[in-house]
């Protein structure tokens, strides 16, 4: 199958990319839709009692550690460390951009902006003229495939970088949300301040601990999603299982592969956006590509009779995502009949099987899925809205 062409658009925000090599650009011009489905918002989960990923109400001592994790569940862990969830935040000296780097710098008149770098860490300086405003690097939100965006103190208060380091161009340009107009003042070209609230949803993605007890204590933070980040605080269960308390232990701790698809998808929107997140917060413009799970539940094949739609049917959260197209081949031909009979229903329940594809059986999703890319956040992103794509389709918001 070959790839769509052109459709353009201009969005920002860091997060992994997507399946395919050639990239469509988006573009904007389709309107929100007029009903919405899908299953709970995330703040509603929240509130449910038990675990669900970015819950602030844990204390340190409930947690074990990615290694006490890795003294039974080898495997999982081994892989889940080197995933791209695993290396989503980085401390400032742990950052290898920073780290191989002396000086970055952009100069967007009137402001310039220089990373620095010496033995004590990374300094962030915006300039305009005489004036300059400075803040210490702490953190590196992002894995680095498409760039990282920094956490500044400055005056005893956080504040996101006006810009970005971004992988693709080996240097800095707007971050993603924020205006790509030329700031007004010199403030305004180094950073946003960051509410306690704000900071609490962006490291509880990014990181896993980063708040306790309801509070936001980013010194307990640990770098990027670990284990515990996903299946909740895990002594008790470390504990329980160590003294062979089976079924004590596996009350103790979350496996979310007992969820049905509605749930799951939910579950993995915490970070990624649900449907009723998106609506929440009216994001109904071309950024929503990045958001999985609520593109996933505008899909035909969603609202089909079929338990094995849900993010996991594809992707295995323990191991790295897949890039190539023909890796999923086999995913879509577990659903859909790799033939197509004269006049074949949308669904055979029968023989469990939805209908063939009439033009091909390989590289589904370049058809199917096919990946847009942003120029703003110079990378791309693959549309999880599985549907049959034609060239000049409007993007379905």
């Amino acid at each position: 199958m070959k790839s769509v062409a052109n459709q353009s658009l201009v969005l920002v925000l860091l997060a992994a990319a997507g399946v395919l090599a050639a990239a469509p650009v988006l573009t904007a011009g389709a309107r929100p839709p007029n009903t919405i489905s899908g299953g709970e918002s995330t703040p509603s989960h929240l509130k449910e009692p038990g675990w669900w990923p970015t819950k602030t109400d844990s204390n340190p001592k409930d947690y074990a550690g990615s290694e006490a994790c890795a003294g039974c569940h080898e495997r999982e862990a081994g892989t889940q460390r080197n995933t791209s969830m695993a290396l989503a935040a980085s401390r400032v000296m742990d950052t290898q951009v920073l780290r191989a780097t002396a000086n970055i710098v952009l100069d967007t008149p009137p402001f310039v902006t220089t990373i620095s770098r010496d033995k004590k860490g990374s300094t962030y300086t915006t300039t305009r003229g005489g004036e300059a405003v400075a803040g210490q690097i702490l953190w590196a939100l992002g894995n680095g495939t498409m760039g990282r965006t920094f956490i500044l103190e400055s005056g005893g208060s956080l504040f996101e970088s006006q810009l970005s380091y971004y992988t693709m161009i080996h240097g800095l340009d707007i971050t993603p949300g924020h205006v790509r107009a030329l700031p007004g003042d010199l403030n305004g070209a180094f950073g946003l301040r960051v509410s306690v609230e704000t900071a609490q949803k962006c490291f509880g993605c990014h990181t896993t601990m980063s708040s306790v007890r309801r509070q936001f204590e980013p010194g307990h933070a640990i770098p990027g999603v670990t284990c515990e980040a996903c299946h909740g605080p895990g002594a008790k269960h470390v504990a329980a299982m160590r003294l062979g308390r089976v079924e004590e232990g596996r009350a103790a701790i979350l496996n979310p592969s007992s969820f049905d698809p509605q749930k799951l998808v939910d579950y993995c929107g915490a970070c990624h956006r649900t449907t009723l997140d998106v609506a929440a917060a009216k994001d109904y413009v071309p950024i929503n590509v990045r958001f999985q799970p609520y593109r996933l539940e505008k899909s035909r094949c969603w609202r089909a009779p079929d338990p094995r739609i849900a993010c996991t049917g594809c992707h295995d959260p323990h191991e790295e995502v897949v890039h190539s197209a023909n890796a999923y081949d086999s995913k879509c031909l577990g659903c859909h009949a790799l033939k197509a009979p004269a006049a074949a229903p949308s669904f055979d329940h029968a023989a469990g099987k939805a209908a063939a594809c009439t033009v091909g059986s390989s590289q589904c999703p370049s058809c199917h899925m096919p990946k847009y890319s942003v120029p703003a956040m110079h990378g791309s992103f693959t549309d999880h809205d599985i549907r049959i794509v034609r060239p000049g389709d409007p993007y379905p918001l």
